[in-house]
């Protein structure tokens, strides 16, 4: 009797994005996938989209790990609904502006390389943040070390390395 539970967790465990029914009865249903993003860039809402997808996340906390490198992001107006981030590649886009990324307070790792950052401040309320790259962002005004004296790792332009 012990194989029934271990055959029907067997068969979950494949078919998590189909119902799964027994005698015509509804055993196991997946949960939704997360439809409402607040994102009007073109390339920030195709990337979420498509790691909502990959990934099956349900709601905007789920999401802990984004890639969107080379995605064409201008604006990050939006990602601040996905609070549960830790780890975020926004390296190789055209991203200017950073105010939306305070709101993600659990961010260890942040990647945002060859952009077109200017102004390190908002970088300066991220308190989980351990990675830092910023490397060919040749307009962005040095960071003071000390704000960001927490970081196990930092990679600066160019043009901040003393």
């Amino acid at each position: 009797m012990r194989t029934i539970p271990i055959l029907a967790s067997l068969l979950l465990a494949g078919c998590q994005q189909y119902d799964v029914t027994v005698n015509e009865r509804v055993v196991y249903s997946p949960r939704p996938l997360l439809t409402e993003i607040q994102a009007e860039d073109p390339g920030l809402r195709g990337c979420l989209e498509d790691a909502i997808e990959r990934l099956r996340i349900g709601s905007p906390a789920a999401l802990e790990e984004l890639d969107c490198s080379g995605a064409g992001i201008k604006s990050l107006q939006g990602i601040g609904q996905f609070a549960g981030l830790r780890h975020l590649n926004l390296s190789h886009n055209e991203i200017r502006e950073l105010d939306e990324l305070v709101m993600l307070e659990e961010l260890q790792t942040l990647a945002l390389e060859d952009n077109r950052l200017e102004n390190p401040e908002p970088l300066y309320r991220l308190r989980q943040l351990a990675v830092l790259e910023l490397r060919d962002n040749p307009a962005l005004r040095c960071p003071q070390p000390e704000r960001l004296a927490g970081l196990q790792r930092l990679s600066l332009p160019r043009h901040c390395r003393t």
